[in-house]
């Protein structure tokens, strides 16, 4: 029944090579069955078998090293496009036909093309993602970090559409909103381009730090520290998930983790001289 309700909605615009990763994880039962849904798509399945063990690179595409199955056999097939799956089926990342990884930030702008109206967004997306809904003239609603926290402010603004830069991607269904990497998968082979390397290296250049743990004795200590040394200096702050402050050529997220003693810091900005500089300023200030 899952399988004949993904395949309704896979319409690729033209032919199509894709490299599916499974981590091992439960995706893989699910994709065998779809490798014949559309005749537009060759599909190659790799590190398809469920095991606990996770054999081929762990079951977190986020780590270091994970990807490198994907890439070599992007490569090897001249695909159009990889994608990995978590073992659970979630979350969802990509790499181009070159073989390079695309920020989720990308993601979002070609998957939000699919629909109309609000776009939820957690508090560490970026420049990217904001100014291509502003151009296309949707409106940008963020919130905290998590699935309960999208979906709930989705579901009060009637939002069709929701993204995380984890790699989760939220759906509006009837009255139901969830999250599943295959069905991301599907809504960006649709919009897909011609050419994704291309279509990456034309978009404006932006510079982000990842997301860096700091353990620290006292978080809101800390938080209103960093608060303080920059409070005059931004032009916008929110508190809506730990502390943002945005400057016009760079911002930064600074969020509490909620079970341990842990700040998340996040920072993006329009130029590496200044994400370096700024980085290494708040680093000094936290380990103080």
């Amino acid at each position: 029944m899952y399988v004949d309700f993904l395949k309704k909605f896979l319409k690729p615009k033209r032919p199509l090579r894709i490299v599916f990763d499974c981590s091992n994880g439960t995706a893989g039962t699910v994709l065998s069955k779809i490798k014949s849904a559309s005749r537009r798509i060759k599909l190659q399945i790799i590190n398809a078998k469920p095991d606990g063990n996770f054999p081929a690179h762990g079951p977190n595409p986020m780590l270091k090293g994970a990807m490198g199955d994907l890439k070599k056999a992007v490569l090897k097939n001249k695909a159009d496009l990889g994608v990995i799956l978590d073992a659970d089926g979630d979350r969802v990342f990509f790499v181009d036909n070159l073989g390079r990884e695309i920020n989720p930030d990308a993601v979002a702008v070609l998957i939000s093309k699919n629909f109309s109206g609000p776009v939820v967004l957690d508090v560490r997306s970026g420049y990217l993602i904001r100014e291509a809904l502003a151009t296309d003239k949707k409106t940008v609603l963020d919130s905290r970090v998590g699935h309960y926290f999208i979906k709930r402010l989705m579901s009060e603004k009637k939002a069709d559409f929701g993204a995380e830069t984890s790699g989760h991607y939220y759906f509006k269904f009837g009255e139901a909103y969830w999250d599943s990497g295959i069905f991301g998968a599907i809504h960006l082979i649709n919009a897909l381009p011609d050419d994704v390397a291309a279509w990456i290296d034309q978009l404006p250049k932006y510079f982000q730090s990842g997301e860096i743990n700091f353990s620290v004795k006292n978080k809101t200590a800390a938080l209103q520290k960093i608060k303080s040394i920059y409070i005059k200096e931004a032009k916008k702050t929110s508190e809506l998930d730990g502390l943002k402050m945005e400057f016009g050529n760079w911002w930064f997220n600074l969020r509490p983790s909620n079970t341990e003693n842990l700040l998340r810091l996040n920072i993006e900005a329009r130029g590496k001289d200044i994400l370096d500089k700024h980085l290494r300023q708040i680093t000094e200030n936290l380990v103080k």
